[in-house]
């Protein structure tokens, strides 16, 4: 399992539980959760003016990033997202 930090907008709590049952869907982990606030956005997204910027740390295989992403775009759970691999993570 690897290390990343997920970086997202959410248009509410209930997107946010759904995102936490499709990680454990992928077997993953949210090792940690830092909420950024509700901001207002720069343009409106899917006619959304504001959303919730939320940092999670999360454990998931590298094998399963991809299908991961593709299920965030395909479900619209998330208004934008932001998947980077921790650096003690990316020698390995």
């Amino acid at each position: 399992m690897s290390t990343f930090e997920f970086t997202f907008l959410a248009d509410d709590t209930t997107s946010i539980k759904t995102l936490e049952e499709i990680l454990a869907s992928f077997k993953g982990k949210k090792l940690s959760e830092q909420s950024l606030g509700k901001k207002l956005l720069a343009y409106p997204i899917g006619k959304k003016e504001s959303a919730e910027f939320i940092v999670w740390k999360i454990s998931l295989d590298k094998k399963m990033v991809k299908e991961f992403k593709q299920k965030l775009i395909f479900d619209k759970v998330v208004l934008r997202s932001l998947l980077l691999q921790h650096e003690e993570d990316s020698d390995k």
